[in-house]
């Protein structure tokens, strides 16, 4: 019986060294950040991404969630938003459905794509939706921030879907 028992030890021990190792590499990348948007875009569209670049102008901003494509990058996807008549300030949201220059005029933020081998995707109108950075975005440095976005109902496949998430964003 003593040969069983330390047949079945050696047998744990075994077991032990390969699920240990498995537990530890889980327990880390569940510690990793997060690379993707979330929301009911990502049953039609992987929303995965590398890094994330902001940018602004007097008239722009945007964020663009990038990953690396051969030698290019795909955009996975960009949210840009009009910056007449609202100032650019830390946690303070910006409305990416309001109509800019009077109730006919175009949409705030508008939301596209452009990955290797898909055709250059714009998404609907925006429903409701805001873009919030919780800094400034100062040239060498990272921004970190918040987007949700519900598109309008309609025919188009993404037509009442959402996207949403936090990111950190580089500002070249």
């Amino acid at each position: 019986m003593s040969s069983r028992v330390a047949s079945t030890r050696s047998r744990w021990e075994r077991a032990r060294v390969k699920v240990l190792p498995l537990a530890l590499v889980t327990a880390l990348s569940s510690c990793a950040p997060h690379k993707t948007l979330e929301g009911s875009v990502t049953e039609r569209l992987d929303l995965s991404f590398e890094r994330v670049e902001a940018l602004a102008s007097k008239t722009e901003v945007s964020v663009s969630f990038l990953r690396p494509q051969g030698a290019g990058q795909d955009t996975i996807l960009k949210v840009a938003a009009r910056l007449e008549g609202v100032s650019l300030e830390p946690r303070t949201a910006i409305d990416l459905a309001q109509r800019v220059g009077g109730a006919e005029g175009p949409q705030r933020g508008a939301v596209s794509r452009s990955v290797l081998e898909e055709p250059v995707r714009a998404f609907p109108e925006i429903a409701r939706g805001e873009l919030v950075f919780d800094g400034y975005l100062d040239s060498g440095k990272t921004v970190t921030g918040e987007l949700h976005i519900t598109f309008v109902n309609g025919t188009d496949v993404y037509s009442g879907r959402t996207i949403f998430g936090r990111f950190e964003a580089t500002v070249p």
